[in-house]
């Protein structure tokens, strides 16, 4: 997934979009930004680099793998959703195994027998079934989105809030909060990247869009739409 985030990031360092077609918020959405970057810069970035170079990689891969599998559940529902048969018993398959075998999905023993599956979110749902994805915004905390995925946003945010809550409370917290960190460690190699952009918000921009088409066509995007 890592290398997959890279590659697509590098593909659309070049890459612009007309603005006034996918970004007719951009002074706000820039603002958005920059605020985010703030809270970035001096909050998120730094405790996810200390928690890179000092955790041992095997806890920071229990890590990984438990929350994969908390994402391979919302996952499998929205390929239910999707009427994606084949994919959705896969992904059953991984979230029993891991769950068991895996001790709760502490380790991926699915993928260590070749039994993968692709992340699917409500965005990708609602674009399946033919909602448009209205302009781009950028969230506050959250990063780029489109209107169309922030209604999405909101369903897996609220999926995922449950499953953790099944913890106690001060697990739950805690566990959420070790959520973000996991997240923005897989970011790292992006932001990296970002440095060496002259406009970082239109490469985030056109990066987004990018992989989100990727995602939605599941990488087997319509000739008429093949930007790669």
């Amino acid at each position: 997934m890592k290398q997959l985030l890279v590659s697509l990031f590098l593909l659309t360092l070049s890459m612009a979009s007309p603005a006034e077609e996918v970004d007719p918020f951009e002074e706000t959405n820039r603002v958005i930004y920059e605020f985010n970057e703030t809270i970035d810069d001096n909050l998120l970035e730094p405790v996810s680099r200390a928690y890179q170079d000092h955790m041992p990689d095997f806890l920071q891969n229990r890590v990984s793998h438990f929350f994969g599998n908390l994402r391979d559940v919302s996952t499998l529902a929205n390929q239910i959703l999707q009427f994606k048969i084949e994919q959705s018993a896969v992904t059953l398959g991984r979230v029993v195994l891991n769950s068991t075998v895996g001790l709760y999905g502490l380790f991926d023993i699915a993928t260590d027998i070749n039994l993968t599956t692709e992340n699917e979110d409500f965005g990708q749902t609602l674009a399946v079934w033919g909602v448009d994805s209205g302009p781009y915004i950028m969230l506050p905390l959250m990063g780029p989105s489109t209107l169309r995925d922030s209604a999405g946003l909101y369903v897996d945010l609220t999926s995922d809030a449950n499953l953790v809550n099944e913890m106690e409370d001060v697990g739950a917290i805690s566990a959420s909060a070790m959520n973000i960190i996991d997240k923005r460690v897989e970011l790292l190699p992006i932001t990296d990247l970002l440095d060496q952009s002259d406009d970082p918000y239109i490469t985030i921009r056109s990066s987004y869009l990018q992989k989100r088409k990727f995602d939605i066509f599941d990488g087997n995007l319509p000739v008429e739409e093949d930007e790669f």
